[in-house]
């Protein structure tokens, strides 16, 4: 009985760091786009580079037509519109984005473009990663004690037979390789 109650506590415990796992907020990410680190907030419509803001606002997502426009720190401005087959762009007349070491508009359009197209998402949890990798090393390398863990306890003197720790054992390695492939996502 203690052997169960230990198993539990340590289930339990590993279900909990799988679930205290903290959420990235998705109005703040990281995009890295020809060779620069580019930090956008979609809450304060924001994109920082090397320590510049540039201000931008989207609009018309989800319709024919998306429209940008970005403020630089100098107050000039970059337009862009993107519909179905048709795109134009302008800018106001003090917009000289390389005179003033500035991102060029098209390069930031192109960042938040990055962005929607799934860029600046996370992958699975490491921590769910490293769970299947545990709970399969113990089905693969313990079966007889994890059948006995799932349902030996049910009945008085009972033993797995071979087809049932083949299948925990086939089980381990299926968990395993799961846990590889979310442990690969997680990067």
């Amino acid at each position: 009985m203690k052997r169960i109650c230990l198993w539990i506590a340590v289930l339990l415990f590993a279900f909990t760091l799988c679930g205290c796992q903290s959420k990235e907020d998705p109005n703040l990410y990281d995009v890295a786009y020809q060779g620069k680190l580019y930090t956008v907030d979609q809450e304060q419509g924001t994109i920082t580079c090397d320590g510049t803001v540039y201000r931008f606002e989207i609009s018309g997502r989800g319709g024919n037509s998306v429209n940008l426009s970005i403020t630089y720190p100098d107050g000039s401005r970059y337009y862009w519109t993107e519909g179905k087959g048709s795109s134009s762009g302008g800018w106001s007349n003090d917009y000289a984005p390389e005179a003033s070491g500035y991102v060029p508009g098209e390069v930031l359009w192109d960042v938040l473009s990055l962005e929607s197209a799934g860029q600046g998402h996370s992958g699975p949890s490491p921590i769910l990663a490293l769970f299947l990798l545990a709970a399969g090393a113990f089905e693969t390398i313990t079966p007889r004690t994890a059948w006995m863990l799932g349902y030996g306890w049910h009945f008085k003197d009972a033993e797995p037979s071979e087809l049932a720790l083949a299948v925990n054992r086939v089980v381990g390695v299926l968990l395993i390789l799961a846990g590889i492939i979310c442990l690969l996502a997680s990067r």
